[in-house]
């Protein structure tokens, strides 16, 4: 029998005390990314509340892309942010404390945070540039939306770790994705337990819905959501989503690939030349991407 609404509250309340606590940096990143007059200091006064992000910060400022070959070690936060920008860094300060957060959940041998990290991280860049390419103002908004978008996932592996696994399974054996699966069989879905964490957790309603519709098409049946530009942002990420699983970047529990959606590209005013062109701008991305999601794990 298909879950209620009520049935996802309980499996909530039941991982109260168990799943991480959404971090503080992350709460307070969330709040100022929603703002587009947020400055650069209000961004520092965070990350000095958290070594892992001013480390990373270090690190990937240190690197040839932004430091180059002959210039001195850059060990300043002030001179590492002026390098970087506001937009970097508040994406390498949310990064970090995602990741963080994934890996406050125990993985089966097969899936690791890193990859399911990988994978949402590869979604957020997907999102922010194809925001970017359809001239969509919320840039920021919509990386947060897709760096967070499989948050469900974290929630029913730590609810019940060998369904979960019997999921990828079945997935990997009858050609289907995670969501197929979840439906197929009847089991927990990891987009409405998603939305329903965030919503425990207080995080904006933007990312709540996000979270809760991103495998929706149908925007009547994304019940609650009214407005225009929440939907043109589901839209986004769901868009994004399949990219990058198509694409293969990281890796979110199935390797099935999927072809666009029609009536998203419809709404997106998007052609079959502009889906090719984008594809192509987002690979050199991504492989630009690369080296500094690579020194995350190090």
């Amino acid at each position: 029998m298909k879950l209620s609404s009520e049935d996802y509250d309980s499996i909530v309340n039941s991982l109260k005390g168990q799943l991480p606590s959404l971090p503080m940096v992350m709460d307070e990143l969330l709040t100022i990314i929603a703002d587009p007059n947020a400055a650069l200091y209000a961004i520092k006064d965070i990350i000095k509340l958290d070594t892992s992000i001013f480390s990373q910060i270090l690190k990937v400022v240190n690197t040839v892309q932004y430091r180059g070959d002959a210039e001195p070690r850059i060990s300043n936060l002030d001179d590492a942010m002026q390098r970087l920008g506001l937009e970097k860094v508040k994406r390498i300060a949310l990064d970090t404390s995602v990741l963080t957060l994934f890996k406050g959940i125990r993985f089966p041998s097969k899936f690791s945070p890193e990859s399911l990290w990988t994978h949402s991280v590869g979604v957020a860049i997907a999102s922010s540039n194809l925001a970017d390419f359809l001239n969509f103002a919320l840039t920021d908004q919509v990386y947060s939306c897709g760096l967070i978008h499989d948050i469900g996932k974290l929630a029913k592996l730590k609810y019940d770790q060998k369904n979960f696994c019997e999921e990828l399974n079945k997935a990997q054996e009858s050609g289907w994705n995670n969501h197929q699966t979840e439906i197929a069989q009847i089991r927990i879905r990891h987009d409405l337990l998603g939305g329903k964490i965030c919503k425990e957790w207080g995080i904006s309603p933007v990312v709540e819905a996000v979270t809760k519709w991103h495998h929706e098409e149908d925007r009547s049946k994304r019940l609650d959501v009214e407005d225009v530009a929440t939907h043109k942002i589901i839209d986004i990420v769901q868009f994004s989503n399949e990219m990058i699983k198509n694409i293969g970047f990281g890796f979110s529990g199935h390797n099935i690939k999927l072809t666009p959606s029609k009536r998203i590209m419809r709404r997106l005013k998007m052609t079959e030349m502009d889906v090719e062109e984008f594809e192509n701008k987002l690979m050199q991305q991504l492989d630009q991407e690369k080296e500094n999601i690579a020194l995350f794990s190090s």
